[in-house]
């Protein structure tokens, strides 16, 4: 079945089943460092190799509905969505987007909003939702692309999350996967992929 013809809620299951398993992986990684089958660079690593492979399945995820909407799909509610294009089916959707563009970034909370608005009526569905979660979008982006960059640039970006959460730079920098693990501020039973994992649950729904 081509992706025109799919519904919102089969993309949504899609994800979720996802981050299911990657939940599921995460739990068993915990699991064998406490009975140290590995190491703590290994957890690290093996976390940052997660939360990257969630990361991705998210931009697909919203790469498809968006691309969706864009076809007139209704969300789960059945609210009628006004699309601004006119296109002929699910891949020319994608091209009338990308147009001269070498691709289509959808790692950024901020173009992702500035599409919704260029492209759907009032940004509806996916406006609000985003702007309601702005800035940990753009916290895990940030820590997303320094594990996918490790530049100069990236590690400023990432820097500027460490001092959001500790109130200032540590003099030690950490891993990303090391800081994944960090417990959530007023939360010590939960560290930040599990945020990660709870604000991706929580979006997807919002927005289908």
């Amino acid at each position: 079945m081509g992706l025109t013809r799919r519904k919102i809620s089969s993309v949504l299951k899609g994800f979720h089943t996802e981050l299911k398993r990657l939940e599921i992986f995460d739990s068993q990684n915990q699991k064998n460092f406490r009975k140290g089958s590995l190491s703590k660079p290994q957890l690290h690593l093996l976390t940052e190799a997660i939360f990257f492979a969630a990361f991705r399945a998210y931009e697909g995820f919203i790469r498809d509905i968006f691309l969706l909407y864009c076809l007139e799909k209704r969300p789960r509610t059945g609210k009628k969505v006004k699309s601004y294009l006119k296109p002929q089916s699910f891949t020319h959707t994608e091209n009338l987007i990308q147009s001269s563009m070498p691709f289509l970034d959808w790692a950024s909370p901020d173009t992702v909003i500035e599409r919704s608005e260029l492209y759907l009526e009032g940004g509806f569905p996916v406006k609000l939702p985003y702007t309601t979660n702005l800035s940990s979008l753009r916290t895990f982006r940030r820590i997303r692309n320094h594990i996918a960059h490790n530049s100069s640039g990236s590690l400023e970006e990432f820097k500027k999350v460490l001092k959001d959460h500790y109130g200032t730079i540590p003099l030690k920098i950490p891993k990303p996967g090391e800081f994944l693990l960090v417990s959530e501020e007023g939360d010590g039973t939960k560290y930040k992929l599990l945020a990660f994992f709870d604000l991706m649950r929580t979006l997807s729904v919002h927005l289908t």
